[in-house]
C-alpha cells in the first residue's frame, strides 16, 4: 500500500482492460438522432465521460454508472449538447469504450484490484 501512497486520484491507460468496479473515463462522440432508415447522423460533438462499471457481460456490453461527464468539443455551437447526468446509468459496448482511449481511477488499494481480478477470472 506505501507504494500507492500520493497516487490517489491517478489516472492510468486501461489498455490491459478494466473490470467491474472500476471508474474509468474515455471520450466519445455524440451524434443527432438518425433520420430515416437511410440517413446517416451527423457528429456533433464529443465528450469525457468518467463512470464506474457496475457489470461487464461476457457478449461485450457494460453497464455505467455515471460520476461525472463533460462536452469537450461543440461542433455546432448552437446546439447545445446536453451531458449525461451524475447518476446517470448507461449501456456501452466494450469496444465503443475501448475505442475512446479509456483510462481507469487508480485503486487505493492496487492489491484489492488483483484480487477481484483473480476471483473474475477463476470464476
Amino acid at each position: 500500500m506505501a507504494e500507492n501512497r500520493g497516487r490517489l486520484g491517478e489516472w492510468v491507460s486501461a489498455t490491459d482492460g478494466f473490470i467491474e468496479a472500476d471508474v474509468i473515463r474515455w471520450t466519445e462522440g455524440i451524434y443527432e438522432k438518425r433520420r430515416g432508415k437511410k440517413g446517416k447522423s451527423r457528429r456533433l460533438g464529443e465528450r469525457l465521460v468518467a463512470a464506474e462499471v457496475i457489470e461487464a457481460t461476457e457478449d461485450g456490453w457494460l453497464k455505467l454508472l455515471v460520476r461525472a461527464c463533460t462536452v469537450t468539443k461543440d461542433d455546432f455551437s448552437n446546439a447545445r449538447l446536453p451531458p449525461l447526468g451524475a447518476g446517470e446509468i448507461v449501456k456501452r459496448a466494450r469496444k465503443t469504450v475501448e475505442r475512446g482511449g479509456p483510462e481507469r481511477l487508480l485503486w487505493s488499494d492496487e492489491g484489492a484490484r488483483e484480487a477481484v481480478l483473480r476471483n473474475q477470472l477463476t470464476q
